[in-house]
């Protein structure tokens, strides 16, 4: 018992770091395919949260849920999560029966209402598949939270793409005819069995794993918001209902689990298929504990030199103190950081430059990406006091004159705004022209009663810029335009 105790407290450790360790860059490149099950919802909020793992698209097939009802879903997840950047695809509808827990699963509201209006159900999976890797450097994972259909109708189409596909990870029974997704779509199985390409089969086959009481209290007790959403959509009365029941178990979670921390499950190789179950020997209480410090891991500020952000407030000036504490928790430790060193590398509590790291903060999160992936494109010319928009910028997204990522047009707006681009995608996000107006409605007052750049003036701008700072939500104050790349 103590050796098992030690080794758990060892195994601990391990895993603490792996979660929170990063290079700054993610191990995994990953597109997604999803049937619309309720696991699929835990299992792509872990994806999202995850610092090692990058989601570039995903995918929406018919399985648990028809691929239309599936799509809405999956952008209500990514709208509620400020993700709407990652680009989501439909697959073609199959002649199949839903299962009998179809309409459990339909009935689940997993994020913000959409607007139906606003969606494009014309986003046709492998076009959008084709656009996501044409370009993309890395090799990818493929992963298969319903059956393998989507993925095999696109290599089939485009055999090419083979050599771009790292692995493909799939749920799904270890004996493998037994299995749902295998149902669905048997032919699919085989054909990816004959291409060759590298294929990890996940399966929780213990029926201890269980989403149950201690399950949810280790979610609700962690500070992300990917697990409070989690516990939110599980709060709903016919999932508790199920719970109760004992009838939901860990599923396709398992799959972000096993990419981030693969020591604690089993595998056995047999020519390009590894079968992955989780070590029955690991307490379910560990299993809860280690997915809820994944989903914390987003809360990372992934510093380059210190161990962890400085928070205590006997490094700040009084004026800042009180605003710490409550600041980051309206905003969270991300942007504090963003916004505090543009300050100290700026020279000054200024009013730009704060918009600009909270802009650069919503376009990462816009496309759920870390610091030095964006290329950038300002409209704030080189003359302050609008040009301090640029440090802003660069500061909070790694988008630096140094490293080549950030232009400065030579059109001007008086309107704070910039097009960010990651992976063929761009996006204009502009501050709303309302606030602008404000703002330089309060510069100018400045100007005229305390004169330009007296000790008074800066002393007032400096108070602007903290209200600005503790008041302006990030979700709230920008717009948005989707710009098409021959632009």
């Amino acid at each position: 018992m103590i050796k098992r105790i030690l080794g758990i407290m060892l195994l601990s450790a391990i895993i603490c770091g792996q979660l929170k360790a990063h290079s700054g860059k993610p191990k995994y490149h990953v597109i997604i395919d999803t049937d619309g099950a309720l696991d699929d919802m835990r299992s792509i909020s872990m994806f999202l949260s995850g610092n090692d793992i990058r989601i570039l698209a995903i995918t929406c097939s018919q399985g648990t849920l028809l691929p239309d009802s599936v799509y809405v879903k999956i952008n209500s997840l990514l709208l509620t999560f400020h993700h709407e950047g990652i680009p989501v695809g439909i697959a073609e509808k199959i002649n199949k029966e839903l299962p009998v827990w179809a309409s459990f699963a339909q009935n689940i509201k997993w994020g913000d209402s959409v607007s139906l209006m606003d969606l494009n159900f014309k986003n046709n999976a492998a076009d959008m598949l084709n656009k996501t890797v044409e370009n993309y450097r890395d090799k990818i994972t493929l992963v298969a939270l319903g059956s393998l259909k989507t993925y095999a109708d696109w290599i089939r189409t485009n055999p090419q793409i083979v050599s771009k596909i790292e692995r493909i990870v799939w749920y799904n029974n270890l004996s493998i005819e037994n299995g749902f997704n295998y149902r669905v779509s048997p032919e699919s199985y085989e054909f990816i069995k004959q291409a060759g390409i590298a294929l990890d089969i996940v399966e929780n086959n213990s029926d201890k794993f269980l989403i149950d009481e201690a399950y949810l209290t280790n979610i609700k007790n962690t500070n992300s918001v990917y697990a409070k959403q989690i516990g939110f959509v599980h709060n709903q009365s016919q999932i508790i209902e199920r719970i109760n029941q004992k009838h939901l178990q860990l599923w396709d979670d398992i799959i972000p689990l096993y990419l981030t921390v693969p020591i604690i499950f089993e595998s056995k190789t047999t020519g390009n298929i590894r079968y992955i179950s989780i070590n029955k020997s690991i307490p379910e209480s560990f299993i809860y504990e280690t997915i809820a410090k994944l989903l914390e891991s987003a809360t990372s500020t992934n510093n380059r030199v210190f161990n962890n952000f400085p928070v205590d407030s006997s490094l700040y000036k009084p004026k800042y103190v009180k605003i710490l504490n409550s600041t980051i928790k309206k905003f969270g430790l991300t942007e504090w950081k963003a916004i505090s060193m543009t300050n100290e590398i700026h020279g000054h509590t200024g009013i730009y430059s704060i918009i600009g790291a909270k802009i650069g903060i919503r376009a990462m999160e816009y496309f759920n990406v870390g610091v030095n992936n964006l290329s950038v494109t300002t409209f704030a010319g080189s003359k302050p006091p609008l040009s301090c928009f640029n440090d802003g910028i660069q500061i909070s997204t790694g988008a630096t004159i140094g490293q080549g990522l950030i232009t400065v047009s030579d059109s001007i707006s008086i309107i704070p705004s910039a097009i960010f681009e990651f992976n063929n995608q761009k996006v204009k996000i502009s501050l709303k022209p309302e606030i602008a107006a404000k703002m330089q409605e309060e510069i100018k007052y400045g100007i005229e009663n305390y004169d330009l750049l007296t000790e008074q003036y800066w002393l007032y701008i400096e108070e602007l810029a903290i209200r600005y700072w503790t008041s302006f939500d990030r979700h709230e104050i920008f717009n948005f335009t989707l710009v098409s790349n021959n632009k």
